[in-house]
């Protein structure tokens, strides 16, 4: 059965090759793009009658020419309410816009507004079957257009990226991704004794790598940004920093590419740049060596402004809550060992725009949590731990397969699996924490028919560029595979 599509992020170069085998192989009408600059003019080839709207637009609360006449959509009380968990989720993520600290809660409120009336006056003007993602949506405009589809019933279907090499599956939001795993992991683990049951030796393999050392099995986005990113990952002094500024202000005047925005957005950088080399610093002043004999729980804190934490992470991408609610619940003479992400202070982040001294200052004052240094590697703190913790990292993950149970606080794609305890509420908690406290033991059999499973709901592919490095199938086969995967689940 043909779709008509709305395809929200194709800033990344599958997506017009899979929106392409969507029109020839299954009749879908591609009718709006929201996508980057490199793929206007492959879009306008392959799709002359699609509206094409740039993600750098969308963002900036501006519309492509061509829909400058449909008319924006009044609010009322009722949409408002209904979006009113939404709205607090969108506030957050605009951290990533919010290049000097001035983006105010009025600047905002009326960005949100905007959002709101423009896609909710395309989707009424569209009328599309389905919205597209790549992934879970996290830069502004494609959660209000993601929140508004749920709100008003118009579907969407997006994928989900797993630990396993090259093993993606579509699912309907973020929220929910797990539901597509949860029955067939029942079914599986009944027959979890089954002497038949065998993993592909990719799957096989990466198991086996995250019981080695961290070095050995550091998930490969980790080991890309730190190796290709590596000239520009480490911040320097602060002289380095502003004898960089010097340098790429100079090199674009002898190139005569000098402007008034360049030098603004070379001048935010190198700010950031310093506000960057502070939250290190204090970090550093901060964090002690810990020891490890007594009872603890790890925490692993995830890089912020990141999708993994808005809006994967609900709530509790304000990880704070996270550190707070472990805090207090804490059995008599356990610690809590929380451990910053390595990436939050390199350069290809942008730290500063989410995270403060003080929320490291308020963490720190907390009786029985303890900053680790960087050094210490997740590995290390995860074998001497009673349990880690985690909003949606992989480190839950990386856990269980390391025979320690995990506290999972958002959304990830191994929540379903056994040794994973869903923590959304002080019950949750308590239950979770009770249980381990009693020896709760990570079943490897368990873990297996998990792995299975995931196997067997998933597609080999990759969702973008970045991971398309991996050389998992070839760029023919990842269109055909995700568009089969995508008509497939929504028909």
């Amino acid at each position: 059965m043909s779709k008509k599509a709305i395809f929200a992020q194709t800033e990344q170069i599958p997506w017009v090759d899979v929106a392409a085998e969507l029109r020839d192989q299954y009749g879908w009408e591609i009718c709006y793009f929201i996508g980057g600059k490199k793929q206007s003019k492959k879009a306008a080839a392959a799709f002359p009658d699609t509206v094409f709207h740039t993600k750098d637009l969308a963002r900036s609360n501006r519309c492509p020419e061509v829909c400058s006449q449909i008319p924006s959509s009044p609010l009322d009380e009722t949409l408002l309410s209904n979006l009113s968990y939404h709205e607090s989720i969108y506030m957050k993520m605009l951290d990533r816009n919010d290049v000097d600290g001035s983006f105010t809660y009025h600047k905002r409120i009326g960005s949100y507004h905007y959002q709101v009336m423009y896609w909710k006056g395309v989707l009424e003007h569209f009328k599309p079957d389905v919205v597209v993602y790549r992934i879970a949506p996290h830069t502004g405009y494609d959660y209000v257009l993601y929140a508004l589809c749920r709100v008003l019933g118009i579907a969407t279907v997006m994928f989900e990226r797993t630990s396993l090499p090259g093993r993606v599956y579509p699912v309907t939001s973020f929220e929910d991704a797990s539901l597509i795993i949860r029955k067939a992991y029942t079914d599986e683990l009944e027959r979890k004794n089954n002497p038949a049951i065998s993993l592909a030796p990719e799957t096989e393999a990466h198991l086996e790598n995250l019981s080695k050392t961290f070095q050995e099995a550091m998930p490969y986005h980790l080991k890309y940004k730190l190796t290709h990113y590596k000239k520009k990952g480490d911040l320097g002094g602060i002289p380095s920093i502003l004898f960089r500024f010097v340098g790429e202000v100079t090199k674009a005047v002898w190139d005569k590419k000098i402007n008034r925005v360049y030098l603004n957005e070379r001048y935010h950088e190198s700010i950031g740049r310093i506000k960057r080399k502070r939250l290190l610093a204090h970090y550093n002043q901060l964090a002690k060596p810990v020891d490890m004999n007594v009872p603890y729980i790890f925490v692993a804190l995830q890089c912020e402004p990141e999708r993994q934490t808005c809006p994967v992470g609900g709530v509790f991408g304000n990880q704070y809550l996270m550190v707070d609610l472990l805090s207090k619940l804490l059995p008599h003479g356990w610690m809590l060992y929380v451990k910053e992400h390595v990436s939050q202070f390199k350069d290809y982040q942008a730290a500063e725009r989410s995270k403060t001294l003080g929320f490291y200052d308020r963490i720190a004052a907390k009786p029985n949590v303890e900053f680790v240094p960087l050094s210490c590697t997740s590995f290390e703190l995860i074998d001497r731990a009673k349990a880690s913790a985690t909003v949606s990292g992989s480190v839950g993950w990386e856990s269980i397969v390391r025979g320690k149970p995990s506290l999972l606080f958002g959304h990830s794609w191994y929540r379903e699996c056994r040794g994973v305890f869903v923590t959304h509420t002080i019950e949750d908690c308590k239950e979770a924490i009770q249980k381990i406290q009693n020896g709760f033991q990570i079943d490897r059999n368990e873990l297996i028919c998990f792995a299975k499973v995931v196997e067997s709901c998933s597609v080999r592919g990759y969702i973008d560029k970045f991971y398309g490095k991996m050389n998992i199938v070839s760029s023919e086969e990842n269109a055909k595979n995700l568009a089969r995967a995508l008509h497939e689940f929504t028909s």
